[in-house]
């Protein structure tokens, strides 16, 4: 009887080790048990969709594009920053400069913010407890945001209209101001804008708020209530505090919102519209499409996108530096 020898066999690796090899490259091709794969069709059209047409504004806004050269865009004439600076100095022929809409804008938004913020509040205060006919209450609040920005835009248009608006009826029959006020003209049509933008976007803060105030858990309430703390001091310690990140975001989104609004002012005022209520979209607009400026209009585009994405990079930064800290 022979012996066979035993083959001899190389040593196996461990399986810990193996396992280890196979963690380290599992975060390259995964995010949170998902193949990362999966999201290049939502990139691909996210690049096709914003991406290319970004580039290609930015490409036009060197150049000296118009009615004249737009058959051969890619070979005309290259400018460089001329229209940067043309911008900010001269604008266009029947409107402003960027730099005087850009006053206009600012002040439009961040005004329009800070007045319909306490209104937003105080709504979402009334309807948080529960009453006999808080549904009602809900659904009405939210008339005017679910009506479009051009119907709120010409129902406004007619109230202001001069003699035989609503508005200046009402104005004259109170004995207030004349029945002559001209809110579409002059420097009354910046007010008359403000007043309807209010009217249809203070219920967006109302829906960030309440949705914040439900989320408050009812024990905190309970705590302050034994505590002995008044209705002031429940919305001071307790709900503002709670509410602070989320009214963030809403005043962000709301500023954002204003500033880039362009169907109510279009629609309101029509073109060109008066240098007080003359909005970068407003003049981007005419600059592109009236004065067929595209080069202009592509450089004001650009300006306005980088101005618009300074609040946000700030407010994603304090986020991350909350997180940090906590």
């Amino acid at each position: 009887m022979s012996i066979q020898p035993i083959p001899e066999t190389s040593p196996a690796s461990p399986p810990s080790i193996s396992g280890a090899r196979i963690s380290e490259h599992a975060p390259r091709s995964r995010a949170g048990g998902r193949p990362l794969w999966l999201m290049w069709p939502s990139i691909i059209m996210l690049f096709v969709i914003v991406g290319i047409p970004f580039l290609i504004a930015v490409y036009i806004s060197f150049l000296n594009l118009d009615q004249y050269t737009l058959k051969s865009w890619i070979h005309a004439p290259w400018v460089g920053f001329a229209n940067y600076v043309n911008s900010f100095i001269e604008g266009n022929i029947v409107g402003d400069s960027t730099l005087v809409s850009l006053g206009v804008s600012l002040g439009f938004s961040i005004l329009t913010t800070v007045i319909i913020t306490p209104i937003g509040v105080l709504a979402a205060l009334t309807v948080n407890t529960p009453y006999r006919g808080r549904g009602v209450v809900r659904a009405l609040y939210l008339i005017p945001y679910v009506i479009p920005t051009f119907v709120t835009a010409l129902v406004w248009r007619m109230m202001f209209l001069n003699k035989s608006g609503l508005v200046d009826r009402f104005l004259a029959g109170i004995h207030v101001a004349s029945i002559n006020t001209y809110w579409l003209l002059g420097p009354n049509s910046f007010w008359a804008m403000v007043i309807a933008d209010v009217w249809a976007s203070w219920p967006f803060i109302y829906i960030m708020v309440l949705t914040g105030l439900q989320s408050i858990p009812a024990d905190m309430y309970d705590a302050a209530s034994v505590d002995g703390a008044n209705s002031w001091q429940r919305l001071t310690r307790i709900v503002l505090p709670q509410l602070r990140s989320i009214l963030g975001l809403a005043l962000l989104l709301s500023t954002l919102n204003h500033f880039n609004n362009f169907t109510l002012p279009f629609v309101m005022f029509g073109t060109p519209p008066p240098v007080q209520v003359d909005v970068l979209p407003l003049n981007i607009y005419v600059s592109s499409f009236q004065l067929f400026n595209f080069g202009l209009g592509g450089a004001m585009s650009v300006i306005t996108l980088i101005i618009m994405l300074i609040p946000g990079i700030l407010y994603i930064r304090t986020l991350r530096l909350g997180e940090v800290t906590v």
